[in-house]
C-alpha cells in the first residue's frame, strides 16, 4: 500500500465502516490531467448492492471535498470487489482459506512469478498456498497481487459449500 493509499484508508475507512461495510481496497489510477479514485467496498455476510455504493459515494464525497487529499482532478468510483476479487492484505487471504487463488510474485521463486493453488492459511506474515502435494509459503512482502479463482459457481456469494 502506498503512503497515499494509507492516508486515504485512514481518512475514509471509518466512514465506510459506519455504513456497516468494509473498505476492501483503494486504487488510484492516474492519467495525465485526471485520475480515478476507486474505492472497493465489501460486506462479509452479503453481496454489495448499488445502494451500498451510492451511500459510500455520498458519504466519502463530503469528506474528500473538505479534506482535499488529492491535488489533481479525479473521478470517484465505488464498486464491489467482484467474484474473482483481488486479495490485497493478509486478512483477505485468511478470510478465503480453502479457496482457489492465484498469486503473482514481485520476484521469481524457483524460476517463476505466477502460482495458483488453494489458500491453506496465513502464518508468520506469509500466505500458505497448497498446490497438489506441495505447500508454498510466500511472505506478504513478496506478493505483488493475489486473486480468487472461481472454480465452482456455488462458491459465489462468499460460501465455500454453496450455502
Amino acid at each position: 500500500m502506498t503512503p497515499k493509499q494509507q492516508q486515504l484508508t485512514e481518512l475514509l475507512g471509518p466512514s465506510v465502516a459506519a455504513l456497516d461495510l468494509e473498505l476492501w481496497a483503494i486504487e488510484i489510477i492516474g492519467r495525465a490531467n485526471r485520475s480515478t479514485l476507486r474505492l472497493v467496498i465489501d460486506h462479509p455476510d452479503r453481496p454489495v448492492t448499488v445502494d451500498d455504493c451510492e451511500a459510500v459515494s455520498r458519504q466519502v464525497s463530503r469528506i474528500l471535498d473538505v479534506e482535499d487529499p488529492l491535488p489533481e482532478r479525479y473521478t470517484l468510483e465505488v464498486s464491489s470487489p467482484g467474484i474473482e476479487r483481488a486479495l490485497y492484505k493478509l486478512e483477505h487471504f485468511e478470510r478465503f482459506m480453502g479457496y482457489q487463488a492465484k498469486l503473482k510474485l514481485k520476484v521469481p521463486f524457483e524460476g517463476r512469478k505466477n502460482y495458483s493453488g488453494v489458500i491453506a492459511g496465513v502464518e508468520n506474515q506469509a500466505v500458505l498456498l497448497q498446490q497438489g502435494d506441495t505447500e508454498y509459503e510466500f511472505p506478504a512482502e513478496h506478493i505483488e497481487r493475489g486473486q480468487l479463482v472461481v472454480t465452482d459457481v456455488t462458491q459465489v456469494g462468499g460460501s465455500k459449500d454453496g450455502k
